[in-house]
């Protein structure tokens, strides 16, 4: 029986917080638990980690931790519980530096210098893209929107300003606290929000660098997954790529700041780039949305899970249908349901001809691999945790039997759950022979493969100067 190979990541929150409904995400299909930093406070979070700790040794299977960090959002301040109701053609203010609301008044906003970065004529998209608009004028720290839409506001909504030029760091001061807090709590994966160039990746791998050495803290330091969420992130999405250890298309966003109908295509753009490069990819936002309310996806929901596995991403992502919904359980078994009937269809397979003739040696390999997968040589791939590089190329072309990766602990074992049919094995290191006969031994304890059935094992030396591939 193939096992899935596409894995989900499942956001929790006060639906889903409880431990007893934590192991049935988990037995359901959860791989991935992540933990969205623009909500709650660390209290809560250290609960939230806790629990996912005691679902994942209740279940009998390994859960990583992805730390969504909140990133530089600009958001409404204080309203009324009840909102306010704004028109279409109403000419309504924002204003900076203003701390609460007063009735009619302006409404306030939480960045101190919004006031300075737009212009008029620009757009403004409010309510998590229900109410567009457009910038009439800019007058001291007030700035004066017309609506297109009738709409309700709430306290702390987000405020995207597509046309822009925000002059936000993208690494905000609550993102290096609540960074500290994942390091201290061994998360897994950090996302970053709102990237827009590979240099604010690399400043925060510096900041995880110093932190580690500083505090003393476990050196097996989490990666990093750039979320794409803006143009510029789009434009300069070669070099996030490059300094990335993996990528989320936050679809949300990104379908505010670029036209709705070049979303489909900007997905499949990115998770082909992010295959090739052998680096994860997961895409997120309202894949199941309408199981916030209801015990059964609509038919266009499950095309677009289905379709992201097509594409080969390495996960697909439940936000509020976990967090806050209704029915957090059965969003997750749904999506494991259609994953598993897409990845045994003729259509879930790699288009040669779109590889680029210029592999490396191990991504060569790797294709060699996946046709002897396909004929049945092979019953598992066998790689080492060590080096995420190689694993990332063997996972390039999807192949259709498990991919085995030895790791010398926990944290190796949960960090490599995010690669598209890898599942971690502890195992002690040695001489290449000895590994080897260890592995034999738990792949046919684990019945991942029959007492006559082989493996490819890739073996590495240090710094990969070699790679050899074994056939046993």
């Amino acid at each position: 029986m193939r096992q899935r190979r596409t894995k989900i990541v499942a956001t929790i929150g006060p639906a889903s917080a409880k431990v007893s409904t934590l192991v049935k995400m988990a037995r359901a299909g959860m791989d991935i638990a992540r933990l969205n930093f623009s909500h709650g406070d660390h209290d809560s979070h250290k609960e939230l980690i806790t629990n996912i700790r005691l679902a994942a040794q209740k279940s009998g299977k390994p859960i990583a931790i992805l730390q969504d960090l909140q990133g530089p959002k600009i958001r409404l301040g204080v309203l009324p519980e009840k909102g306010v109701k704004i028109y279409k053609g109403q000419l309504f203010e924002l204003r900076t530096g203003k701390l609460d609301y007063k009735n009619e008044g302006a409404l306030p906003v939480t960045y101190d210098n919004l006031h300075k970065d737009v212009k008029k004529g620009e757009h403004i998209v409010l309510a998590d893209g229900l109410i567009t608009g457009r910038i009439e004028k800019v007058r001291g720290r007030s700035i004066y929107i017309k609506v297109l839409y009738d709409g309700v506001l709430f306290s702390h909504q987000s405020l995207i300003f597509p046309d822009s030029n925000i002059k936000l760091e993208s690494f905000t001061e609550k993102d290096r606290e609540d960074l500290l807090f994942g390091l201290k709590s061994e998360v897994d994966w950090i996302a970053l929000s709102f990237v827009n160039g590979a240099e604010v990746i690399k400043k925060v791998k510096r900041t995880i660098s110093r932190i580690v050495a500083g505090h003393n803290l476990y050196k097996n330091a989490p990666r990093i997954i750039a979320k794409i969420e803006r143009r510029a992130a789009l434009e300069n999405f070669d070099e996030i790529l490059e300094a990335a250890d993996a990528i989320m298309v936050a679809r949300g966003d990104l379908g505010v700041s670029v036209p709705l109908e070049e979303v489909p295509i900007i997905q499949k753009e990115i998770i082909e780039k992010c295959r090739l490069a052998g680096k994860p990819v997961i895409v997120a936002t309202q894949m199941l949305e309408s199981m916030i309310n209801n015990p059964q996806a609509t038919r266009a929901e499950i095309s677009d899970v289905a379709n992201a596995v097509i594409d080969h991403a390495d996960a697909v992502m439940l936000s509020a249908e976990t967090a806050t919904g209704e029915y957090p359980y059965l969003s997750v078994q749904t999506m494991s349901a259609v994953i598993e009937e897409t990845e045994q269809s003729r259509f879930d397979d790699i288009v040669f001809y779109k590889i680029h003739e210029k592999l490396s040696v191990i991504a060569h390999l790797s294709r060699s691999l996946h046709m002897m997968a396909e004929d049945e040589q092979i019953q598992a791939i066998v790689v080492g945790a060590d080096n995420l590089d190689i694993l990332g190329a063997v996972t390039m072309f999807r192949p259709t039997v498990p991919i085995i990766v030895a790791c010398k602990n926990n944290f190796e074992k949960r960090r490599v759950i995010l690669y598209a049919g890898a599942q971690g094995v502890i195992i002690q290191p040695g001489s290449s022979a000895t590994f080897v006969h260890r592995m034999e031994q738990k792949l046919k304890k684990h019945k991942i493969f029959s007492k006559t059935g082989k493996a490819a094992y890739i073996l590495a030396s240090p710094r990969n100067q070699e790679i050899k591939l074994m056939i046993r």
